[in-house]
């Protein structure tokens, strides 16, 4: 089971340096841990101001393990170079997941269904998983003409669980046809 705490940092000042930053020290441990990038992942970052000041590349916000993190902030506090700061650090309790998909033929149906249902990663679980299948045979050969369909499948759920499962699997879900998943929601310590 996982037992890594993952942290969000939040790094102030040009998103591109501190882009850079983390590249190029993930470069020079040994064993680095992961680390995921708020804007480049599908991560809700809290807030409007947070999410103004990424989109304005003014700061980044980096998902990453507990003691990276402080071995991060302890690199950027000793440079007189980098044009860093570290700005808040929450403790993540765990990562979820919502998605809803919806397609009009059982095969692609049985095709989502394998996707959400599969493999899923250590620890990940599905909650308020439902799947509602319609059928309407009076329907049958008119969906090509018209908003009525005789087979409808309607899906929604989340995933729960550790970080780095979750965004597995929103990584998983991205670019699936007729799936539509959410931010990936980060709940912290309190």
């Amino acid at each position: 089971m996982q037992t890594e705490t993952f942290v969000e940092m939040e790094l102030k000042g040009p998103a591109d340096q501190a882009l850079g930053f983390v590249v190029g020290f993930r470069a020079a441990q040994e064993n680095p841990g992961p680390v995921w990038v708020a804007g480049l992942e599908n991560v809700d970052v809290e807030g409007f101001l947070h999410e103004l000041r990424t989109r304005l590349n003014m700061e980044r916000h980096i998902i990453v393990g507990k003691e990276q993190a402080q071995a991060m902030a302890a690199a950027i506090g000793a440079s007189n170079i980098l044009d860093l700061e570290v700005g808040l650090v929450r403790e993540i309790v765990r990562a979820e997941l919502a998605f809803e998909a919806k397609c009009y033929s059982k095969k692609e149906a049985d095709a989502i269904r394998r996707v959400l249902e599969d493999d899923l990663p250590e620890g990940v679980r599905l909650e308020g998983y439902d799947v509602k299948e319609t059928v309407r045979e009076d329907a049958k050969g008119v969906e090509l003409y018209g908003p009525v369909h005789d087979y409808v499948c309607e899906v929604t759920g989340r995933y729960v669980g550790p970080v780095p499962g979750v965004i597995e699997m929103a990584r998983r879900l991205d670019g699936q046809d007729f799936i539509h998943p959410k931010k990936v929601d980060l709940i912290y310590a309190s």
